[in-house]
């Protein structure tokens, strides 16, 4: 049987010198793999045809009972150019497929996740350099994941806040300190532009003034800890892309 479909790639294993599997996320059959045989040759019509970031229309032979499935034609619908000359918004776009990579089960067809993955790579072409934009892509995912944060401050003194992945929010740091909680300090600043962005239905834009970097750390160390424990995701995948987003340009060879 041949199925057809659209799906963005999520990575490549060279199985040979001159095939590649292919895992995809597609907007019918959920994440699922694909044997391109010969791709790697010069006269493959596979060539240009997919790309990580890129959607296209794939066509594949079902193998769904005898192993992988076989890729049988492909041709690229949108290509996403900017990920090719923008290296913070590729960061960006690499940490949003990391990670919908580590929780998407193979095979489930859950269309709201492929149009939410689609949907975020496109924030991420125009708004993908801006460190607050990996926050606010990390709160909506959450949101998605039903792992919205927990962030009622309402009885807690300003000067006493502490953030507990395993609670997936704030906590008492006495109840903390009780219960042997590990608990990242977090200042109230911090806490208000989480809000912030959660509640944001679109990304930070250009005219958003830029976060305090000390308060933008913390943040970055409470929702590295937060995907490690609710992901299982490694902390060097996020902590990559967001050194890559505060790395000074370099003068005279990328422009701002």
């Amino acid at each position: 049987m041949i199925l057809k479909t659209t799906a963005i790639p999520l990575y490549f294993t060279d199985v040979s010198n001159t095939s590649r599997i292919v895992t995809w996320l597609t907007a019918d059959y959920g994440k699922l793999s694909t044997i391109i045989k010969g791709e790697q040759r010069k006269n493959s019509l596979f060539r240009g045809q997919y790309d990580l970031f890129s959607s296209s229309e794939l066509l594949f032979y079902d193998r769904s009972d005898r192993g992988t499935h076989i890729a049988k034609e492909c041709s690229i619908l949108h290509r996403r150019p900017v990920f090719r000359t923008d290296w913070r918004a590729c960061a960006s776009a690499g940490y949003i497929s990391a990670l919908f990579a580590k929780t998407t089960p193979r095979h489930g067809h859950e269309p709201e996740r492929f149009e939410l993955f689609e949907e975020m790579l496109s924030y991420a072409e125009s708004h993908g350099r801006d460190p607050l934009f990996l926050v606010w892509f990390d709160l909506q995912f959450a949101d998605f994941m039903g792992h919205r944060l927990q962030l009622d401050d309402s009885n807690r003194e300003r000067a006493a806040y502490r953030f507990a992945a395993d609670h997936g929010g704030l906590v008492e740091p006495g109840y903390a300190s009780k219960h042997r909680i590990p608990a990242t300090p977090i200042a109230p600043e911090s806490v208000a532009l989480i809000k912030q962005l959660q509640a944001a239905p679109m990304p930070p834009d250009s005219d958003t003034p830029p976060a305090n970097p000390a308060y933008l750390e913390q943040i970055e160390r409470v929702l590295i800890k937060f995907a490690e424990h609710h992901y299982d995701l490694p902390p060097h995948v996020r902590q990559t892309a967001a050194a890559m987003l505060h790395a000074e340009i370099l003068k005279g060879c990328i422009q701002p």
